[in-house]
């Protein structure tokens, strides 16, 4: 153990601090990535310890991360986090007994420039061996320099090792530490909200598809499975800590139908009984499968299908057709899982008719949850190059908040119009009123022709 009795070897933090309005209905979840290098770190003999900032205020999380004087501090940074992640670096950065700061998870794997002024070094892409490499080297006086995974800013401009390989045997990953977690609290939020308590497990890394508009910086492209006995493994562990509800967090959760057979008869054998939702691709399922994991306690699957137009959908590379969309939501419908569908209102190349046709599919699909978003470019992908020109002086700072990041051919006003005509058409479908949807249709087809 390299420690003394009043210093935490490191500390984890998750900089998301949730101060959405009551009205909305956000599905929080544990950061599972800090708690996936926690349980590595532990195992390697280091005391750990994880500050999520979610029920906390920013001054709180600080004060309470000076407390634990750390040796190194680790914090995790989505685009939406980077002022929040900044601003901790910064106020821990002039503390008179400085940690080693590193920065690392999706965006600063995408962007490390933007945050070597203020950390000592970026963990670039998959964390787990990097980062233990990199603690073990720091505690040892040895150069981290030549780690591979690590960005780190030179005299002059940012040096970048090499990348490192992805883990192939990612069973070999100790299970998430999650007793470092806000259980409790996660729980209260979730029976409040939802009247019940979810936690992710994630069963799969990495997506072998190329979406334009996807970006994958610490996974990547390359597919690696966990064995479905460790996965049930892993479910028995969270179902103990209280939690009622799993989502599986994959990318494309059904990509390997018969493993997923396998997980369903697994979680059978085991009597295990829970409800769990995960994310699917339309072109990846079929009956046979959604009977199984309904059997097997699948509540609700999820579609990220984007487009009613094959057109747009080619633009996208989704590599499927609305044909298939259509299908595969009916399919599990009739397997009696609850269906969720995902679509992009204004991607680049639409015209005022693609966007309706959109709204016209996706509002007639017999979907039990329907969400709409505004194209989002994220570094490193297809969309972000191609609008790379055109993105907003301040695009960061609205991320996540479902405002134009670009400069579009729809005003914001028209989009967002497109977006509540498309959600009133569901509602009215969905709720039995097919009379009064075909009028608000084309009343609001004919106002969103002449907006601007």
């Amino acid at each position: 153990m390299i420690t003394t009795n009043s210093r935490t070897d490191v500390l984890l933090i998750y900089p998301y601090f949730h101060r959405e309005p009551g009205w909305r209905r956000l599905w929080l979840f544990p950061p599972l990535g800090l708690g996936y290098l926690a349980g590595v770190l532990r195992k390697n003999g280091m005391e750990v310890r994880i500050l999520d900032g979610t029920f906390m205020q920013p001054e709180e999380l600080i004060k309470k991360a000076e407390m634990f004087s750390p040796g190194i501090v680790g914090i995790y940074c989505m685009v939406t986090m980077k002022d929040n992640a900044l601003r901790i670096a910064k106020a821990l950065k002039s503390l008179p007994d400085k940690p080693y700061l590193v920065a690392g998870g999706p965006f600063p794997t995408s962007e490390p420039k933007l945050f070597l002024d203020d950390f000592d070094a970026v963990v670039l892409g998959e964390g787990e061996q990097t980062m233990l490499e990199l603690v073990m080297k720091h505690f040892a006086g040895g150069d981290i320099s030549g780690i591979k995974g690590v960005a780190l800013k030179g005299e002059s401009w940012e040096i970048t090792s090499a990348r490192r390989e992805y883990i192939k045997d990612i069973d070999s990953i100790p299970h998430p530490a999650r007793d470092f977690f806000e259980n409790r609290k996660y729980m209260k939020y979730w029976e409040k909200k939802f009247g019940y308590s979810c936690a992710p497990v994630i069963t799969t890394r990495g997506c072998p598809y190329d979406c334009d508009y996807c970006a994958r910086p610490v996974f990547g492209n390359r597919y690696r499975e966990r064995g479905f006995q460790d996965v049930v493994n892993e479910i028995e562990e969270v179902l103990a800590l209280g939690y009622t509800r799993i989502w599986f967090s994959d990318d494309v959760f059904t990509l390997n139908k018969k493993r997923i057979m396998g997980l369903c008869d697994e979680i059978k054998k085991r009597g295990l009984v829970f409800k769990w939702d995960c994310l699917c691709r339309v072109d990846n399922v079929n009956h046979e499968l959604f009977q199984a994991m309904h059997e097997a306690g699948c509540a609700r699957v999820f579609f990220g299908i984007e487009s009613g137009d094959n057109g747009i959908l080619r633009t996208m590379k989704k590599s499927f057709t609305v044909g298939q969309a259509e299908a595969a939501v009916r399919m599990a419908k009739e397997a009696g899982i609850e269906v969720g569908t995902f679509f992009i209102v204004g991607y680049p190349g639409e015209t005022g008719e693609t966007i309706l046709k959109t709204l016209r599919f996706s509002s007639r699909l017999p979907a039990d949850y329907l969400s709409y978003t505004l194209p989002y470019p994220l570094p490193g992908t297809g969309l972000y190059n191609r609008l790379a020109d055109r993105l907003t002086k301040d695009e960061w700072k609205i991320a996540g908040h479902n405002l134009l990041m670009f400069k579009s051919d729809f005003s914001q006003m028209k989009l967002r119009f497109a977006i509540y005509k498309g959600m009133i058409e569901h509602r009215l479908r969905k709720y039995g009123i097919p009379g009064l949807a075909s009028v608000f249709e084309g009343v609001t087809d004919s106002i969103f022709r002449i907006m601007r």
